[in-house]
């Protein structure tokens, strides 16, 4: 599949990526139909977000059709059309019950800073 892929600071490239697959019972593949660029990529393509490494997925926003669930994913099914929020969160931890989504135990500000973004043809998302 093909993804923005951020190279360092300054450098970013169009490339074929190995399509993604689920790790975890509650991950999502969806095949993404649009992505957006925010203001936080520029950061992270500037080189400003020293948690992202060369080789990431850039992108933690878009709308897509769900391909694959895990098989502890209840509120989602193949062929459902989705908004990917820049924020994942499990609904379950502390934090979550809090309504601090950000701060999610099992997610938060990952997709596109910690694992692999939504520039790209297909995208897991964890914690669904």
């Amino acid at each position: 599949m093909k993804a923005l892929v951020f190279k360092g600071p300054g450098q970013k490239e169009l490339v074929d990526c190995p399509m993604p697959v689920i790790k975890e019972s509650t991950d999502v593949i969806v095949k993404m139909v649009k992505s957006t660029i925010c203001g936080t990529d520029l950061h992270i393509l500037k080189g400003d977000v020293p948690a992202v490494t060369p080789g990431r997925i850039l992108g933690h926003e878009g709308m897509g059709i769900v391909e694959e669930v895990g098989e502890a994913v209840k509120n989602f099914k193949k062929g459902d059309k989705v908004l990917i929020s820049c924020i994942t969160s499990c609904g379950k931890c502390e934090n979550c019950k809090k309504q601090l989504y950000a701060h999610c135990s099992d997610g938060g500000w990952i997709l596109g800073h910690l694992i692999d973004g939504t520039q790209a043809e297909y995208v897991r998302i964890p914690a669904w």
